[in-house]
C-alpha cells in the first residue's frame, strides 16, 4: 500500500509505502500490461501481409496467436496496425484526394462535382475502362441499388450492373453520393449515359428497389428504357400493411375463431398468384379472386389496388414478360455486387 503527498517545500510529488507487501500473488503473465501487448516488428510483418491478403482483424489476431503460442497482444494492437497502414499508404492527402489518386494511377473514369462556391466534392462516380467496353457491347439490362456502411463519411454507395450474352453480371460503375435525392441521381445517372457511345445503343430495361426518387429519375435520363421495380419490395410492403389492416374483430368471423397469421397467408398467396400471371386475361381473373379475399379489409383492399394501378407494368409477368429483361426482374445482381465489393473493404467506417 503506497500514499502520496505534495511537498510543500520543492513543490514536488513523494510517495510513502505504508505495506510493501503484496496481498496476492504474481500474475503468470502480464497479459494486458502496454510492454506485453505491444507488437514486435515480426508480428507486424505478418500483420501487413494478412492485411494484404484481405483477412479480418479477429482472424489475424487467431494467426498471430497460433504462431506465436506466448504472444499477449490484444485486438486493439491489431486495429491500431491496421491504421498506421492506412495512414502510411495514404500520406497527407485526405481520404477522397487519395481515392481520385488511385482513379487516376489505374486510368479509371471518373467524375465529380463540387458544392456550390466551394471545393468541397458532392458527388463522384467512377467506373474501369473494362466496365465502359462491357456497358457499350451489353447494354441491354441495367440493375441500380446503394448500399451502405462503405465509408467513414457515411455517404451512400451508389452502384450499376449490367448482364452479359452468357449471362454474367458485370460491375458498369460506383458513386459515392452525398444525398438519395432527385438532384443526386439526377447527376449520377446522367454521368451514367455518358458513357454510351452511341444513342441507339441504349439499354431495354432498368431495374430498380422502390426508391420513389431513383425511380423517377430513371424515367427521365433513359426515356427510352422499359423501368422495373423488384417485385418483393411491393410484396414486403403490402405484407407489412395486412397485417396491420387485416383482423377481424375479437378474432372471430361468422362466430369461429381466424387466426391473423392465417388471413395473412391467405392474402398474401393471392397477391403472389396475381403477380406471376403471364397474361393479362389470367391476371384479371386473379385480380377478382384477390379482391374476393380482401373484402372483408376495404382499407388493405384500397391500398393494394391504389398500389397495384401505380406499379403493375413494372412487377406484374403479363406486363414485364414483353420486354427483354433477361430474368431480371430483382435487385438481387446488384446486391451480390454490394457483398463482393465490402469483402474487399477492410470495414464499415474505413477511409
Amino acid at each position: 500500500m503506497v500514499s502520496g503527498y505534495l511537498s510543500r517545500k520543492t513543490n514536488e510529488w513523494g510517495l510513502n509505502i505504508l505495506n510493501g507487501v503484496h496481498n496476492h500473488a504474481m500474475k503468470p503473465a502480464l497479459e494486458g500490461h502496454i510492454l506485453a501487448d505491444r507488437l514486435k516488428e515480426d508480428d507486424k510483418k505478418i500483420i501487413r501481409d494478412l492485411i494484404k491478403s484481405k483477412m479480418f482483424s479477429r482472424n489475424i489476431l487467431i494467426n498471430l496467436k497460433n504462431k506465436r503460442p506466448h504472444c499477449m497482444t490484444n485486438i486493439k494492437q491489431v486495429y491500431n496496425e491496421r491504421q498506421q497502414i492506412w495512414k502510411a499508404n495514404r500520406g497527407d492527402k485526405k481520404p477522397l484526394q487519395y481515392l481520385i489518386s488511385k482513379l487516376e494511377e489505374h486510368k479509371y473514369t471518373y467524375f465529380s462535382r463540387t458544392q456550390s462556391e466551394s471545393t468541397t466534392i458532392e458527388d463522384i462516380f467512377w467506373d474501369h475502362p473494362t466496365s465502359v467496353k462491357l456497358f457499350n457491347n451489353f447494354p441491354t439490362v441495367l440493375v441500380m441499388d446503394s448500399t451502405y456502411k462503405s465509408n467513414m463519411y457515411k455517404m451512400p454507395m451508389f452502384e450499376a450492373v449490367g448482364v452479359t450474352s452468357t449471362d454474367l453480371t458485370y460491375s458498369v460503375g460506383f458513386g459515392f453520393v452525398t444525398h438519395e435525392k432527385e438532384k443526386n441521381f439526377v447527376w449520377v445517372l446522367k454521368m451514367l449515359r455518358k458513357l454510351l457511345t452511341s444513342k441507339k445503343n441504349m439499354p431495354k430495361v432498368i431495374v430498380t428497389d422502390m426508391d420513389m426518387y431513383l425511380m423517377k429519375v430513371v424515367g427521365n435520363i433513359f426515356p427510352e428504357s422499359y423501368a422495373m421495380n423488384y417485385y418483393f419490395h411491393v410484396q414486403t410492403n403490402v405484407k407489412q400493411r395486412c397485417i396491420l389492416d387485416c383482423k377481424y374483430p375479437l378474432g372471430k368471423k361468422d362466430g369461429k375463431e381466424v387466426k391473423p397469421r392465417d388471413v395473412v397467408k391467405k392474402i398474401t398467396r393471392a397477391w403472389k398468384a396475381m403477380v406471376e400471371q403471364p397474361t393479362q386475361e389470367l391476371y384479371a381473373n386473379t385480380l377478382v379472386e384477390f379482391q374476393d379475399e380482401c373484402s372483408d379489409f376495404p382499407l388493405f383492399l384500397n391500398y393494394a389496388i391504389t398500389t397495384l394501378k401505380e406499379v403493375k407494368e413494372k412487377i406484374v409477368r403479363a406486363w414485364t414478360n414483353h420486354v427483354m429483361h433477361l430474368g431480371c426482374r430483382t435487385t438481387n445482381r446488384v446486391e451480390s455486387a454490394h457483398a463482393l465489393v465490402k469483402k474487399y473493404l477492410d470495414n464499415s467506417v474505413g477511409d
